[in-house]
């Protein structure tokens, strides 16, 4: 108990040292925190950036296509039977399912081109299942039959396009014969997802199966879900529902996709970032620590002198490091709580900080704001690590200072 008590009583007889190095922990564990709960938001807006622009809740197409779904083949399509679409329409819950029919083109004005992906939909079911209606910055969604497209407006900028006017999709069809579609852009949009605004061309399905060939069969068919939760579920039941009439058809929730699982390696790599971080503060925090150590050389010869074995010693200066640790954890915590919870209400306003500059140009998803998450792993995490470090980095040059002579401690002093 004495020892315990002179422990506590060194962390305000040592003030300054004190103070000095929990704001150091306090700060890296404030730092962690913070860009823990920013990252975790960005990487949930890139989720939900592509679930509510390309990918859907769950997909549906043949398993064959699946293999080549890159290349946008027109071969091993979905065929929308009678007994597919009674599923679909049978679903508990109601989900809107999407058919969509992808194709590679190119997009000439007369002047230049560029090559886009094509999206044969029913404008209705469209935007039922992508968000897109409140995304329109010029003119409106089109109708069944009519020779009209919608595209992205960074697109129709490059290109110098206007609603009104019109283009020409180049294509080959299933036999690989070239055919042109003339369309008029009914309506442009400006979404989250640099590949809405960049490559996608969305016109009618019936206009599409026509001018490809393929009769009434599309690539896939797209499914919105009241919450992402219960996609791999309802991917099980809908297979299992499937493999008697279609089993050639493969059912994908949305985190078994592609897309996703290019999100899921970005992932990897902010925490990789973090796990630095972390890092450098460690270093700092042990250099902190050793120091002070070394610096009350000659307060370890007196200890020794008085009496107290090395292995006393040792638990003194490990017992207050561990309190410095626990002190700069805790103010650490209350600082970085106070920001998460700023960047959880308010978030962070990206396009004021750039000047109003558009990242999605550079394939950047912050339109507007990014909101933080909650994280109580990360909080628990950090101050485990943050009180280790200091425990630790307090062992060594105690020890060593406690096994030298007390008389040369103390002259050292």
């Amino acid at each position: 108990m004495f020892l315990t008590r002179l422990a506590l009583k060194n962390l305000t007889r040592h003030r300054n040292r004190t103070l000095l190095t929990s704001f150091l922990i306090a700060f890296a564990v404030f730092f962690y925190t913070l860009m823990d709960s920013l990252i975790a938001g960005m990487v949930e807006m890139s989720y939900e950036t592509i679930i509510d622009y390309e990918t859907g809740h769950l997909q549906l197409a043949t398993g064959a296509y699946w293999d080549k779904e890159e290349e946008l083949p027109l071969e091993n399509l979905l065929e929308l039977d009678e007994r597919l679409l009674s599923v679909l329409g049978n679903l508990e819950g109601k989900p809107a399912f999407l058919p969509e029919l992808s194709f590679s083109a190119r997009l000439n004005t007369g002047f230049s081109d560029l090559p886009v992906i094509g999206k044969g939909v029913d404008s209705a079911q469209l935007l039922k299942v992508f968000k897109l209606e409140g995304q329109f910055v010029e003119g409106e969604i089109f109708t069944p039959g009519e020779y009209r497209a919608v595209i992205g407006k960074r697109l129709a900028d490059l290109l110098k396009l206007q609603t009104g006017e019109y283009i020409t999709l180049l294509v080959k069809d299933k036999n690989n014969t070239f055919n042109t579609i003339d369309l008029e852009i009914a309506g442009l949009v400006h979404t989250v997802n640099p590949n809405v605004n960049n490559y996608h061309v969305y016109l009618p399905l019936d206009l599409v199966q026509q001018a490809l060939d393929v009769g009434n069969q599309v690539s896939k068919v797209v499914l919105r879900l009241a919450d992402r939760s219960l996609a791999a579920d309802l991917a099980g039941r809908l297979q299992n529902s499937l493999n008697k009439d279609h089993p050639n058809i493969t059912v994908i929730p949305w985190n078994q996709m592609e897309a996703l699982a290019f999100e899921d390696v970005s992932h990897l790599e902010n925490q990789l970032i973090l796990m630095i971080t972390l890092l450098i503060a460690a270093i700092a925090i042990i250099n902190t620590v050793i120091l002070s150590a070394l610096e009350r050389m000659g307060e370890i010869g007196m200890m020794k002198a008085m009496g107290l074995q090395t292995r006393e010693v040792v638990y003194t200066f490990v017992l207050e490091s561990t309190g410095i640790g626990i002190l700069g954890g805790l103010a650490g915590l209350l600082f970085g709580a106070a920001a998460v919870w700023a960047l959880v209400s308010y978030g962070m306003d990206w396009g004021a900080m750039m000047g109003g500059v558009d990242m999605t140009s550079f394939g950047i998803p912050v339109v507007g704001r990014t909101y933080g998450v909650w994280n109580p792993g990360a909080f628990l995490f950090v101050f485990l690590f943050a009180v280790l470090v200091s425990s630790l980095s307090s062992i060594l040059p105690s020890y060593w200072a406690a096994s030298k002579d007390p008389v040369k401690a103390i002259d050292h002093h």
